[in-house]
């Protein structure tokens, strides 16, 4: 509570000051969203906080950025930085969505539309229409139905559970359910490719997740070659608007699966290294974003000092 209390008011203080947001003159800040959610859906289960808004904080940050910022859809960003048709005193946002989410067509969907905001929602191309569990949202399961431990204790495992190879966590998780001697619900997680039609007459277009949502740094030869090249296809395939636009799943990327995506045909991809963008970009496949949650940005005040935060982090670790 008390950290709250502080970075409220750290809020409140950057936000009265006059040069609040100017360093964003000339800039894009690509943003990084996962899931908005209600707050009865977030507290029947356990979602990690930086995964999620909910539906009142994406409607606030809309109208944020739309008064603050001249938002744009991934594919108008790619077109500036073809053209160079791009101004030094205006600040530019971008919205994109990570994974697909059946909620992204619930709720975000909605407001988008509302606001007539652009976004770019990142598609696991194999996973759309399915009801499959990503691997952190089906350990985020059984470790809340154990009912041991708290938010903070789960949050940590998921996270440690990252740097484990495939085959040891998906062991773990397994031992967590026989435990228990349940298995996951059979719902769909992700949206079908109708929908994702529908979005796409609406403004929304569509980039690449990879195939499955892999570990792309695990991957070499043919294994990674096809989780870049079956999304292109599909995407496609499936007559939505779309972008040659890669977002690396967790922001996993070495200089091999660079080159991959290069080769795969993709012109840009984005990382999870926070900063933002200019006119031309160092590398475009390894652009900046900034993840924004519901924990850190509930408020303008919140918003606007974390975008600004994670904008000058870059500068200070010497990004630029």
């Amino acid at each position: 509570m008390l950290t709250n209390a502080l970075r409220s008011a750290a809020g409140r203080l950057y936000w009265a000051s006059p040069r609040a947001l100017a360093g964003f003159a000339g800039r894009v800040a690509i943003l990084m969203y996962h899931r908005v959610l209600p707050r009865g859906d977030v507290e029947a289960t356990f979602v990690q906080p930086g995964m999620y808004v909910t539906p009142e904080t994406f409607a606030m940050h809309l109208e944020f950025l739309k008064t603050h910022f001249e938002l744009l859809g991934f594919d108008e960003l790619l077109g500036k930085w073809r053209t160079g048709n791009w101004c030094s005193s205006t600040r530019y946002a971008v919205i994109t969505f990570d994974d697909g989410w059946l909620d992204n067509y619930r709720y975000a969907y909605p407001m988008l539309r509302q606001f007539d905001a652009p976004a770019t929602i990142f598609l696991p191309t194999d996973l759309v229409a399915t009801d499959a569990w990503l691997w952190s949202d089906s350990l985020s399961y059984v470790l809340h139905g154990r009912g041991r431990g708290g938010p903070d204790e789960w949050d940590a495992c998921i996270e440690d559970a990252k740097s484990l190879s495939d085959t040891a966590r998906s062991q773990l998780i397994g031992r967590l359910f026989a435990e228990r001697g349940i298995a996951l619900p059979s719902e769909r997680r992700f949206i079908d490719w109708d929908e994702a039609r529908e979005m796409s007459r609406g403004g929304i277009c569509f980039g690449s997740h990879t195939g499955t949502h892999a570990n792309l740094t695990r991957l070499s030869g043919e294994a990674l070659e096809g989780e870049l090249t079956r999304p292109l296809a599909a995407l496609r395939q499936q007559q939505i608007r779309h972008v040659p636009v890669l977002a690396y799943p967790n922001g996993d990327h070495t200089d091999a699966v660079v080159a991959a995506a290069r080769r795969a045909g993709y012109r840009a991809a984005v990382t999870t290294m926070p900063g933002t963008e200019s006119a031309q970009p160092p590398d475009p496949l390894r652009l900046r974003r900034i993840g924004v949650h519901e924990d850190v940005t509930r408020s303008a005040p919140l918003l606007a000092l974390h975008v600004a935060r994670q904008a000058r982090r870059a500068a200070h670790e010497g990004m630029r």
